[in-house]
């Protein structure tokens, strides 16, 4: 019964989709998403670091579940979002330099946190003609039904849409080829790697996104896509991590600062768009001891 329900809804999107321009689209699907978001219990709400902005909590509204709920079913549709009607409605900034590096046929990774509508950065850029894909946890048998679905109708049907921990051997492929992967930096699990922001504060970072990098030789890309309300975004690719930085035995704490320092404006001018697993990866240091209060 779930596998009818999504296999009705991704068609009825798409089909919608194609009757009306996304402005009468968002219209339609506003109260909707609207009367989910009601009914959605808000969780707790999360404390808001004080090296990202002034402030006690940054709370999960009504509000920014409707935004997600809307956000998504974009999913449904992947394949127009190059259209006319849709590729104006995300703007980027700092492409040219990762449209460079496939000029070279270098790979490239993106590293990103859970920030915005992140879970939507795959699909605009191939919208913008990038190839790329999605390093994700868990196995392949675990993607569910609508999420499949989803996948069989990308911009690019001849390459995986996601990534799985188990799939390295397909991922070295991926990235020779001259391919994009994308990979979050704020996942708790793996490997870290942790600077000193200032004296009262820690920053964490997953460092898979940037040893995957040094080992294939790939340029590395902190990003952002920001969600600017009614289905308009904007991707923001911050300077590719110096390339000594990843030379030999990749120096990870530079790395580290390097990807901070060019993501933490973007977080302190819309500290709202962050989530709890952002502000986690931001910890005061116990000023006693000089370690991280856990």
């Amino acid at each position: 019964m779930k596998n009818v329900r999504s296999f009705l809804r991704f068609h009825t999107l798409r089909m919608l989709e194609r009757i009306f321009r996304p402005d009468t689209l968002y219209q339609l699907l506003f109260p909707l998403a609207s009367l989910r978001a009601a009914l959605k219990k808000c969780p707790a709400t999360s404390p808001l670091p004080a090296v990202i902005g002034p402030g006690p909590v940054i709370p999960v509204t009504r509000q920014s579940r409707r935004s997600y709920y809307l956000n998504n079913t974009l999913g449904a549709f992947p394949n127009r979002l190059a259209s006319p009607e849709w590729r104006d409605r995300c703007s980027f900034s700092g492409l040219e330099a990762l449209q460079e590096v496939r000029r070279r046929r270098q790979p490239a990774v993106i590293v990103v946190g859970h920030f915005g509508a992140v879970y939507l950065l795959r699909l605009w850029l191939q919208a913008a003609g990038i190839p790329a894909a999605t390093l994700v946890t868990g196995t392949a048998t675990q993607r569910d039904y609508l999420n499949r679905l989803k996948d069989g109708a990308a911009l690019f049907p001849e390459i995986p849409c996601v990534f799985y921990p188990n799939q390295l051997r397909a991922v070295k492929k991926f990235l020779a080829d001259g391919n994009v992967l994308i990979i979050a930096m704020d996942k708790p699990t793996g490997r870290q790697v942790e600077i000193a922001v200032d004296g009262t504060t820690h920053f964490q970072m997953a460092t898979g996104a940037a040893r995957l990098a040094a080992r294939h030789g790939a340029r590395l890309f902190p990003c952002n896509i920001i969600d600017e309300g009614r289905w308009r975004f904007r991707v923001v690719l911050g300077r590719p991590v110096p390339e000594e930085f990843l030379a030999g035995t990749p120096d990870l704490s530079a790395v580290a600062s390097h990807v901070l320092g060019e993501m933490l404006p973007v977080f302190r001018a819309h500290p709202e768009q962050c989530t709890p697993m952002i502000f986690d990866s931001f910890r005061p240091v116990d000023q006693t001891t000089g370690s991280r209060k856990i």
